[in-house]
């Protein structure tokens, strides 16, 4: 693949926005910052009430601000994908950043695979005195999951990827449909299963990486309560399990994994109207299976050392680490 055709690819940015008005910038620099630009840069109000448009206004030039034609994040996903004029998708979060090669590198290796997404790794941090701090000083997803298995196989064992570590084919996600518009919490996990049983072993590279910005307003649900949460949860959970786990490529034992999350969930749940349905949707002999997957858990923890399992294909290399940090104006 030549490099000018690589730096002749239109990719559009689509970031969802909501009261994001001290975050946006350092965000939008970040995207700004790249060494292959973006084609356009689309930001979806979903309405934002804290000055969002005063913010934007030293950018006004440089991206596109439309209203959402829903509400939430998943709607406002599909209005920015309504308008996307680029070849290539990214995804993008208000509160998150880019390191300066991102945009580049995974064109690159997306145009040079028959691949019709592509992943990357990503690094939790905060910003501290001006400075950058991972907390458990770990880059995640630095080695893809193994490819024995495919990415819905891993997910059922709590493999996520979040969408921002991704450049997709504007033609994949066409195929794929629109964000869910129906729920606000778990919009991310549903559309990921919905990619991978498209593509059950996306791309990867480790050249770049984006930083998953640690603050106080973390969630687009924290207006919820725990109890809706995991009602959310629950049904996009059978909507997947409904829609895919009964199919040929998924074993018995696969099934039961599953449904295991279900007695996870009853067992924290105080709620006991919600807790029978669980425990109904999850079956007998639960108690065995999640003992089974704690004592997995708990083997996949040690053999990294750390709260991460090996799907997450963590790397602890602190000179790697400080190189993606300190690339972040």
């Amino acid at each position: 693949m030549e490099v000018d055709t690589i730096e002749m690819t239109k990719i559009s940015v689509i970031i969802p926005i909501k009261n994001r008005a001290d975050l946006i910038g350092q965000t939008l620099d970040s995207i700004l910052g790249q060494t292959l630009q973006p084609c356009e840069i689309i930001l979806v109000d979903d309405g934002s009430t804290d000055g969002i448009v005063d913010a934007l206004f030293s950018y006004k030039d440089k991206v596109t601000f439309i209203k959402n034609k829903g509400v939430g994040p998943g709607a406002a996903r599909n209005t920015g994908l309504e308008i996307a004029t680029g070849e290539c998708i990214k995804f993008f979060d208000s509160d998150d950043l880019m390191t300066p090669t991102s945009l580049y590198e995974q064109a690159k290796a997306l145009l040079q695979s028959n691949k019709k997404f592509i992943t990357s790794p990503y690094i939790y941090a905060e910003c501290i005195h001006g400075e950058w701090k991972s907390p458990e000083e770990i880059i995640m997803n630095y080695n893809s999951f193994s490819q024995t298995r495919s990415l819905q196989h891993w997910m059922i064992w709590g493999l996520f990827i979040p969408i921002p570590s991704m450049l997709f084919r504007k033609s994949f996600l066409e195929q794929i449909g629109p964000w869910p518009t129906d729920i606000v919490t778990s919009e991310d996990w549903i559309y990921l299963w919905k990619l991978a049983q498209e593509e059950p072993f996306p791309g990867h590279i480790n050249t770049c990486a984006f930083i998953y910005r640690l603050h106080v307003y973390q969630s687009t649900g924290a207006n919820m309560d725990n109890l809706s949460r995991d009602k959310e949860k629950f049904r996009i959970l059978q909507q997947a399990y409904n829609h895919s786990m009964r199919s040929e490529h998924f074993s018995w034992f696969d099934r039961l994994i599953f449904k295991s999350k279900y007695y996870q969930m009853a067992t924290v749940t105080k709620d006991e109207a919600f807790k029978k349905i669980l425990l109904d949707a999850a079956g007998t002999g639960q108690w065995a299976i999640g003992l089974y997957y704690r004592l997995k858990m708990k083997i996949g923890r040690k053999l990294t050392a750390s709260n991460w399992q090996p799907m997450h294909g963590i790397s602890r290399s602190e000179n790697l680490l400080n190189d993606f940090l300190k690339s972040i104006k």
